[in-house]
């Protein structure tokens, strides 16, 4: 199924860095563990009622039973912002019901000591608000916090509409909040229909990031791998703390600044390269494989997770389709490394760690993978029309 979108996304979220005082950060950190509270008493009863047999609660009535009983038993639930709990609550509901329908695993207790704690809240009478300053500096508005110190990178359009926020703190205590914004109904026409020239496939690679249709490569750096070492050495220095000392807490935000470089030169590197195939062509066809699946079986996980695809290929698909343009998705079995771009015989011998082989019908010297993204190409087109035509 190709996925087109003529509408430009519905929704945007802006993410800012926050400077809260003393205060504020207390009550941050307060209401992430009441929010964590909630949603891990919300999984134990939801869970209890379950296995034994009973009806399950509602969303509604979880939420009225944490506003009439949980909060007379732990009064502290008050003094935070209770849209964090009601937010807290049908994530938990929503979790269960993936593991339901789409069996993600059983949903988990949340832990103080996750790297990331976050809660959301929602907009209502003017409670949330971005507001600029000078030289980007400016302040959130945050229900129960009031005004927050901010850098203000980016304000949003005039006629975007604020929905909701959530505040989130990294293991280095560095807050943020990514405010969501509802975008006007803008349509945009469609372009061009994919040909040849205007469609790129896109074919994995572990050591490249990918090897598109042109034979060109990302020309990705390995962060991950070219910080290693050091990233080792800092995390043998933690093990030798103890545990809770300042020291300990010192060296653990050392270990966590590294880590979070690392993650953001990936992040930035994907939206660049996204960005930069988007501006470029109509069309972008890529292999609807499952990653995990292959860091796991292939004990590639190290490989897989430095390169960041997947974020890669999420990024592509909603800036092509803010353009009107085509994400084509191509089945995760079609053998693209193994059939012949040439002759289109598919030859079952080729090997995992194989870059080059002959094609034993037509003789073709055929490159693993330019011939792979060709062909991912060709058949993406393939898949196009053929949808077009049985619309």
């Amino acid at each position: 199924m190709i996925e087109v979108n003529t509408a430009v996304a519905q929704h945007r979220a802006i993410k800012y860095r926050i400077y809260p005082n003393e205060d504020q950060k207390d009550l941050i950190l307060r209401t992430f563990g009441c929010a964590r509270l909630v949603y891990n008493e919300t999984l134990s009863i939801h869970g209890g009622l379950y296995e034994a047999g009973m009806k399950a609660f509602s969303k509604m009535d979880m939420n009225n039973y944490c506003n009439r009983f949980m909060k007379d038993d732990m009064p502290f639930l008050r003094d935070v912002d209770k849209f964090a709990l009601t937010n807290s609550i049908y994530d938990a509901f929503d979790a269960f019901k993936n593991f339901f329908e789409k069996r993600t695993g059983y949903p988990r207790f949340k832990s103080r000591k996750a790297p990331m704690q976050s809660y959301s809240t929602n907009m209502t009478k003017g409670n949330i608000a971005v507001i600029h300053g000078r030289k980007k500096k400016g302040f959130v508005q945050l229900p129960k916090l009031g005004r927050v110190s901010a850098y203000i990178h980016r304000m949003p359009a005039t006629n975007w509409k604020l929905k909701a926020a959530t505040v989130s703190m990294d293991s280095s205590e560095r807050c943020y909040v990514s405010v969501l914004f509802e975008l006007p109904e803008v349509f945009c026409a469609p372009t061009d229909l994919p040909t040849e020239e205007t469609t790129l496939g896109l074919d994995y690679s572990s050591p490249e990031f990918y090897v598109d249709s042109n034979g060109n490569t990302a020309g990705i750096q390995h962060w991950y791998r070219r910080t290693e070492k050091r990233l080792a050495t800092e995390q043998r220095k933690l093990s030798h703390c103890i545990k809770g000392s300042n020291r300990y807490e010192k060296q653990k935000q050392k270990v966590n600044r590294i880590a979070r470089k690392v993650s953001n030169q990936r992040k930035d590197f994907c939206h660049k390269k996204s960005r930069e195939i988007t501006n470029l062509y109509n069309a972008v066809c890529v292999e609807d494989m499952d990653l995990k699946a292959i860091a796991q079986s292939l004990r590639f996980g190290k490989a897989v997770s430095d390169n960041g695809f997947g974020m890669f290929r999420n990024f592509l698909r909603y800036k092509l389709e803010e353009q009107g343009k085509y994400f084509i998705p191509i089945d995760k079995w079609f053998p693209s490394t193994k059939t012949c771009r040439h002759c289109g015989e598919v030859n079952p011998d080729v090997q995992l760690g194989q870059s080059v082989w002959t094609c034993p019908h037509c003789g073709a010297v055929i490159d693993r993978d330019l011939n792979a993204a060709i062909n991912i190409r060709n058949e993406g087109l393939r898949t196009f029309y053929l949808d077009r035509a049985t619309a």
